[in-house]
């Protein structure tokens, strides 16, 4: 039996989340929403986030677990019991029922699949041990070749999958060809943590075990080159309130923005929609604390002047009345153009790092 290398990553299947030394690592689906604009469901209700997709996601981790059952014990478990989670945090209405699933039409679609190929392992962690951390839903071994496949299960409706890819809305003619896309870059990304942890061995093919009820199709996947995957893990991220806002400073490397007319490519954004979000928030927040800040400032200099209080310690801050005082300016300028030979000798050049300014717009 091969052996592959047990990843120290830590996932936590009820969150769906990934730590190493008690980092928090991400999974490469918020990656490839964000920043490639791939799978995305931008006009989605509150109804259909909360109870909809996560109806959905209950099937689909049915699915799973059925054939990881199968593949490990040959035993075809095909009735399923989920824990599942509807609602949002942010929206105070989360709650938990234990679906149950009947999935014996998707098992016995994967175990047609199956034929010609042998099982090596199931939900199988990789990661680039930094910031990026997934789990491979198949590794099999094609009997022909000897060949290592990495297979991935998906149980969408690809009637209703969304169009968008690289910040274009109707990017796609099908659901079907958006979903093999964004299959190629996760697959791909698979691929390349797969053989990074593993040396010495190499990923001969990509797939797609696509499983509903009354359809099923194996899709033999593109695999993207190595050169841009890497360039795609190099995105950074960081954790907001409102989650991952993920940053990588030339999306037009994945064609992002070249399809769009001349006069428009010039105002594509470097940075994913949700970056744009984040910070439009932070100013927002920003300028109205910063004019109720003066305004207590101002209050509270009043009532200290009018007690004679030059300075006080409130606890968690103090507050000060300077003395107040003459200032004396130097024109430079002047002086310079009066006195050029003695300006030059007396001053003196230093490298200053270019000031970087962010600017909240008077109509936002």
């Amino acid at each position: 039996m091969m052996q592959f290398k047990q990843s120290p990553v830590i996932f936590d299947e009820d969150s769906h989340s990934y730590q190493l030394d008690g980092k928090r690592l991400l999974g490469i689906t918020g990656l490839i929403h964000s920043i490639l604009g791939l799978g995305v469901y931008p006009d989605a209700s509150e109804h259909v986030k909360d109870f909809i997709i996560p109806r959905a996601g209950s099937r689909g981790t049915a699915v799973h677990h059925a054939i990881q059952t199968y593949d490990q014990l040959g035993i075809k478990q095909t009735t399923q019991i989920v824990h599942t989670r509807y609602g949002c945090r942010e929206r105070d209405n989360i709650s938990y029922v234990d679906e149950t699933w009947d999935v014996s039409s998707e098992l016995e679609a994967y175990i047609r699949h199956l034929n010609g190929f042998k099982p090596l392992a199931n939900e199988l962690t990789v990661s680039d041990n930094v910031r990026y951390a997934s789990q491979i839903d198949n590794v099999w071994q094609y009997e022909k070749t000897g060949g290592i496949w990495l297979v991935d299960t998906k149980t969408n409706n690809i009637k209703l999958y969304p169009l968008c890819g690289y910040y274009n809305a109707n990017y796609f003619n099908s659901g079907e060809d958006a979903l093999k896309e964004y299959l190629s870059w996760q697959l791909s990304i698979y691929a390349e943590l797969f053989e990074a942890e593993n040396p010495g061995l190499k990923v001969e093919g990509l797939a797609c075990n696509w499983l509903k009820a009354d359809a099923d199709a194996f899709w033999v996947i593109e695999r993207k080159p190595s050169e841009l995957v890497l360039e795609l893990l190099k995105t950074t991220y960081f954790f907001s309130d409102n989650g991952p806002v993920y940053f990588h400073p030339d999306q037009s490397v994945f064609g992002i923005g070249s399809t769009l007319p001349a006069e428009v490519k010039e105002q594509t954004p470097i940075v994913a929609p949700d970056v744009v979000d984040y910070f439009t928030s932070l100013l927002k927040t920003y300028k109205e604390a910063e004019a109720k800040l003066e305004e207590a400032k101002t209050a509270l200099r009043a009532a200290m002047t009018e007690h004679k209080v030059k300075s006080f310690d409130f606890g968690s801050f103090s507050a000060t009345i300077g003395a107040d005082s003459v200032s004396t300016s130097f024109d430079t300028k002047t002086f310079k153009k009066d006195h050029p030979e003695l300006y030059k000798k007396y001053a003196s050049s230093k490298a200053k790092k270019g000031s970087f300014t962010i600017k909240l717009k008077d109509n936002d």
